[in-house]
């Protein structure tokens, strides 16, 4: 089966020229990739993320489309009524676009008792080691919310040990949605592939025996999309 390659917009998050996001679509259109993860980093993004009827056809034509949540959902609400506000503006673009899951931090999922009144398919994602969610951690979570999945983030898992992708997926391989791609470099993430180390590249090879969808989930700086065209074909050939 032909793995399913996705490209988050919080990649080129510094090329938008707008308050709304959805300005970045025009880029990914020009990538031939499965799919788009709609990312969204504040309440602010989601607030003034607005779709075009041709954005909104293009979205609904892919294969993948998955959004996350704002970074700190829980966090930056102010209160109850909030955190419901936001749900509820996912709930009509997840509805809009068929997506297919919601990315929501560990440390920002809503309460149990407000997630359970939505229809949407939720994932949570392992963290960088600063924010000390530990396996141990995260099957809690699960135990808590035991219908929500994990998006395993390969350069998050890196900066813990070049074991943790493999540890992760022997603990939850059952629950593993997708998998959020770059690389890490000098201790930071979402890098290039292009730059990082055999032993890193070492350490993703346990992801190549699970067929769940990989999205690009980089931090570009320059604003080149041939570069960007360059970089999505490299980690497409990666996965033939």
């Amino acid at each position: 089966m032909k793995r399913v390659i996705s490209f988050a917009l919080g990649n080129i998050w510094r090329w938008g020229e707008s308050k709304n996001r959805a300005d970045l679509i025009q880029y990914a259109k020009n990538l031939g990739v499965d799919g788009v993860e709609i990312t969204f980093s504040s309440k602010e993004e989601l607030y003034n993320f607005k779709l075009s009827e041709e954005d909104l056809n293009w979205l609904k034509s892919l294969k993948y489309v998955t959004i996350h949540a704002p970074f700190k959902l829980k966090r930056k609400s102010k209160d109850k009524q909030e955190i419901i506000k936001q749900c509820d503006i996912i709930l009509k673009l997840y509805q809009q676009v068929n997506a297919k899951d919601v990315i929501i931090h560990p440390l920002d999922l809503p309460s149990p008792e407000i997630l359970a009144k939505y229809p949407f398919k939720v994932s949570t994602e392992n963290l960088v080691k600063k924010r000390n969610v530990t396996i141990t951690k995260l099957e809690k979570i699960f135990q808590e919310y035991p219908n929500i999945g994990l998006c395993l983030d390969v350069a998050h898992a890196y900066l813990w040990s070049k074991d943790e992708t493999q540890k992760l997926i022997d603990a939850f391989s059952e629950r593993i949605t997708q998998f959020h791609l770059s690389g890490t470099y000098r201790k930071k993430d979402h890098q290039s592939l292009r730059i990082v180390t055999k032993k890193f590249l070492s350490s993703i090879e346990p992801i190549k025996k699970l067929n769940v969808p990989i999205v690009i989930e980089e931090e570009i700086f320059a604003k080149d999309l041939n570069y960007l065209k360059e970089e999505v074909e490299y980690i497409k050939q990666m996965f033939k």
